[in-house]
């Protein structure tokens, strides 16, 4: 019979055993990693969370070239003390947005329809351009201001925001789209021009057919002065320096007129307005040596943020080069329907119809 001794020394040897047994799972536990149906936990649970982190980003990315972001033009708004919703979104690009907006009570002195323009609020990349946004929306109500009184030119209706501002909306249509323009059509907007430019300003942006309407009488308008410039005398210390800068930048403007009266109007294009059509001056020469290899940069980074879904399509009804990546993916699209009688809204695609384009009161 063993003694108490030898049965104290074989229990110690058995519990060395199997603390040497765990020590043993445990080091071949750590040198082989964990098992592996927690090995393919972790690994899923990881791709997830850099997918989910990859897409916030792309969408953050993508966003900062909106000036609303994707979350669009403001659903409401009061202007005047009025309420108004959105109704349709005209423009949407990288410095400002453009929407249709109804009021939402029928008040006989608040306009039932309205325009209104958002300039960038939101940082791109980062880089806060809120200031730029205050800037141009001040710069552009200020020159609209002092067009006050000038029929074809836009009136303000209220400063809602340091951003935001609305004017008033009539049915028409823009240059660019099929519309019968009245034999006098550009010497009337000749005029509008001329009274724009004794004002002291230059409108800079006139290059675009959209940016002169047809009102459902026929008769022109002008907006879109967010690139407009306010050139007084005080400028160039001496009158007449700051005369002949402005007549300089302002010849700019009547060329790009001439220009879309040779190309909607051409048989009502004098011979001198033929050679100022053709005629490229000093200044437009340089903005064009410097534009065009910008645009030509822009639209290459537009074709790859497009293509990699960076940048959303939108069926806006003036699509910008944030919101048409057909323009620069080379993608069949269908062309927006035509008007031929000015004031008729513009049928739209399916069942919705879309309002026409938007000419603003005088």
């Amino acid at each position: 019979m063993p003694s108490e001794q030898h049965i104290r020394s074989a229990g110690c040897v058995q519990d060395t055993k199997a603390h040497m047994k765990c020590r043993t799972r445990e080091t071949r536990a750590g040198r082989n990693g964990p098992p592996r149906h927690a090995t393919q936990r972790e690994t899923t649970a990881r791709r997830r969370f850099v997918r989910d982190l990859r897409t916030k980003a792309v969408r953050w990315f993508g966003g900062s070239f909106y000036a609303c972001g994707y979350e669009g033009l403001p659903k409401a708004l009061d202007c005047r003390g009025e309420p108004y919703v959105l109704s349709d979104v005209l423009k949407h690009d990288f410095l400002a947005g453009t929407g249709v907006y109804e009021a939402v009570t029928s008040n006989a002195r608040a306009p039932r329809r309205l325009v209104c323009k958002i300039a960038r609020r939101r940082p791109f990349c980062l880089i806060p351009l809120g200031w730029l946004g205050r800037l141009v929306t001040h710069n552009e109500v200020c020159n609209l201001r002092r067009c006050e009184g000038i029929d074809g030119v836009p009136k303000v209706l209220d400063r809602i925001s340091p951003h935001i501002y609305g004017y008033a909306y009539i049915e028409g249509a823009c240059l660019s789209e099929d519309v019968d323009l009245p034999l006098d059509f550009f010497e009337q907007l000749l005029g509008v021009l001329e009274r724009i430019h004794a004002r002291r300003l230059v409108h800079f942006d006139l290059h675009k057919p959209g940016n002169i309407l047809v009102g459902h009488d026929g008769r022109p308008h002008i907006i879109d002065f967010q690139l407009s410039t306010y050139i007084p005398d005080w400028l160039l210390v001496s009158g007449r320096l700051s005369s002949r800068l402005r007549r300089s930048l302002q010849a700019y403007d009547l060329y790009h007129l001439y220009k879309h009266k040779r190309t909607f109007l051409p048989g009502r294009l004098t011979e001198a307005e033929r050679q100022l059509a053709q005629h490229r001056g000093v200044l437009l020469r340089m903005h064009r040596a410097i534009a065009n290899p910008y645009k030509r940069v822009r639209r290459a980074c537009l074709r790859y943020l497009h293509i990699r879904g960076i940048l959303k399509d939108t069926e806006d009804v003036r699509a910008s080069a944030e919101t048409d990546p057909t323009r620069w993916t080379g993608q069949p699209h269908a062309e927006p329907p035509n008007i031929k009688s000015v004031g008729h809204p513009r049928p739209a695609q399916g069942a919705h119809q879309e309002p026409s384009r938007h000419t603003p009161a005088t």
